[in-house]
């Protein structure tokens, strides 16, 4: 599957079925508050913040051997996905979590 990812003149995310991303056991009490869900088309889609929620899941992805593909979609201005409701009961990550994230990123080739 290719996805999107969608950018704006402040920020990125990556929309993603909520269903792939329960696949590889990932749900919305893994990423954080600053990534926004809504329901599309009787569908529900998750838009994955690019700074730690982006990570979250593609290491889930690659943990499960699923390479992750993605096409660019550049806005100007502010993009509507700020306007989508956010993750409430996201979680908090500290430092510690986001240096383990990166860190397990590294060490099994996530970005490379």
């Amino acid at each position: 599957m290719i996805y999107t990812f969608h950018h704006d003149d402040g920020h990125g995310w990556l929309e993603v079925p909520y269903e792939d991303m329960m696949r590889v056991g990932v749900y919305l009490s893994d990423i954080s508050q600053f990534s926004y869900a809504r329901v599309h088309g009787f569908r529900p889609m998750v838009y994955l913040e690019e700074d730690v929620d982006l990570a979250v899941f593609m290491l889930a992805m690659k943990r499960a051997g699923k390479p992750v593909k993605w096409k660019h979609k550049d806005v100007a201005g502010s993009s509507v996905i700020r306007s989508y409701p956010p993750n409430q009961n996201g979680k908090r990550f500290d430092s510690d979590d986001m240096r383990t994230l990166f860190q397990a990123c590294e060490i099994e080739g996530v970005f490379a």
